[in-house]
């Protein structure tokens, strides 16, 4: 009896396997392997930043450098008769990838290819170029035109700041601008009032832009009532009405007033501004002050690297340690970074517009691509959400960008261009340096 017992659940296992067997066979060749795709990652988790979610084992398809499919992960299936490159991520997330809307590039050619890499190489594939120049113009178009492998660059004028432009000259530069393919005209502290009026009234006949700091002819409110879309410093609200606290050997007020938070955070909502906080260079000129040697030694760039050479990072060569070298002025240095802290939550739960940026690499530690990664780290001790943080890094740079029909999620139809993770930024910010693989339109970039 024990026997034929036996011999029946054999004979059971042995069909049931034989099934499981033909039903593999029969998936694989029912496959259209005629369709052939450039990258497939297989059996991720998507963080698609469209909603706040993480979207569990499925096999993402691209092709042309573009999300072709994506599908409910299928261990059955042969996704190698399918592509040539299939990743295979259990266990791993899958980001859309960031963009830094605050970088320089300086105007030494020689130093481009490395400030490209390092974008790449933690995971931005576009950034905002501030102070743009002819160098880098030409750059742009080398980019676009595959000569050279960067992120895209959006670029911004040359800084305006002559305390004395008339409404002609702002005219002539508008024309000049737009002729030099320039995506967006730099307001600075200095420039005139004619000057800013002329560009605010004027730039989008020219399909031009304007973004930058907050001039001291205009003010802050002027600043909110005028055409320009993004404010790429915090600190900027402090130095104006009506906050009104500068940096230095200044001895009143001798801290910010905490009461006009709500009220910036109201009016740059009511007035649909975007704002790029920058807190890491307030951070690293803070830390700079402090102990520039030790803080520039905790980056991933030796203080030898020609980018920090350039950007003058060393203690002798840095005008920070001269500037802020007594308590008093390091002390305002803190007390101002912590009110910027609340003032950025404050403007988040107010509905305003944040975009990452870091002024990278101006000041001393701000790491081209790093740097990003630490904004968003601050960003979260500022109380925002991960999810907003992240989407602040892609969503909304892609909608500010007018580029989020392609860019900033991760859905079919968009573009392929990804931060492959092996922790989820979902549970700590600080797993957006978790990076196993960067893509950058289906193509991998390190």
């Amino acid at each position: 009896m024990n026997s034929l017992l036996h011999m029946q659940i054999f004979n059971s296992k042995a069909i049931l396997t034989t099934l499981v067997l033909y039903v593999t066979i029969w998936d694989c060749f029912s496959q259209d392997i005629s369709k052939r795709y450039s990258l497939i990652i297989s059996n991720v988790t998507i963080i698609p930043i469209y909603k706040d979610t993480a979207i569990e084992n499925v096999d993402l398809f691209v092709n042309k450098g573009m999300v072709e499919k994506i599908e409910k992960h299928n261990k059955n299936l042969a996704l190698s008769l399918l592509s040539d490159l299939v990743i295979t991520a259990s266990g791993e997330y899958l980001l859309p990838s960031l963009v830094d809307c605050h970088v320089h590039y300086g105007d030494n050619k020689d130093l481009f290819s490395e400030y490209d890499s390092l974008y790449l190489k933690y995971g931005i594939t576009k950034v905002v170029a501030l102070n743009g120049t002819d160098n880098l113009l030409e750059h742009r178009e080398s980019i676009k035109n595959k000569t050279v492998i960067g992120p895209d660059i959006y670029c911004s004028s040359p800084k305006n700041n002559d305390a004395s432009m008339t409404p002609n000259q702002a005219n002539d530069l508008l024309k000049e601008y737009k002729m030099k393919g320039y995506n967006f005209i730099k307001i600075y502290n200095d420039l005139s009032k004619n000057g800013f009026d002329v560009f605010s009234k004027n730039a989008k006949k020219y399909d031009l832009r304007l973004l930058g700091h907050i001039p001291k002819s205009i003010g802050t409110f002027g600043v909110l009532q005028s055409n320009i879309e993004l404010v790429v410093h915090a600190e900027e609200f402090l130095y104006h009405l009506p906050v009104n606290y500068l940096m230095g050997e200044v001895t009143q007020p001798a801290k910010p007033d905490e009461l006009y938070i709500n009220q910036l955070a109201d009016s740059v909502s009511k007035y649909e501004k975007h704002v790029s906080p920058t807190l890491i260079a307030f951070k690293s000129i803070l830390y700079s002050a402090r102990n520039i040697k030790g803080y520039i030694n905790s980056v991933p760039l030796p203080q030898n690297h020609p980018i920090a050479v350039y950007w003058k990072w060393s203690p002798s060569a840095s005008f920070i340690p001269k500037k802020f070298s007594k308590e008093k002025s390091i002390n305002r240095l803190q007390y101002a970074y912590d009110y910027q802290l609340k003032l950025v939550k404050a403007f988040n739960n107010k509905g305003v517009v944040i975009l990452v940026g870091t002024d990278s690499p101006t000041i001393p530690g701000l790491v081209p691509g790093y740097s990003l990664h630490q904004e968003m780290q601050i960003l979260s001790k500022a109380g925002l959400s991960n999810y907003d943080i992240l989407k602040s890094a892609t969503l909304n740079a892609a909608q500010f960008l007018n580029i989020s029909n392609v860019f900033g999620t991760i859905d079919v139809g968009k573009e392929a261009s990804f931060i492959l993770l092996s922790k989820n930024p979902l549970a700590d910010i600080e797993n957006t340096l978790s990076i196993k693989k960067v893509f950058n339109r289906g193509e991998a970039s390190n």
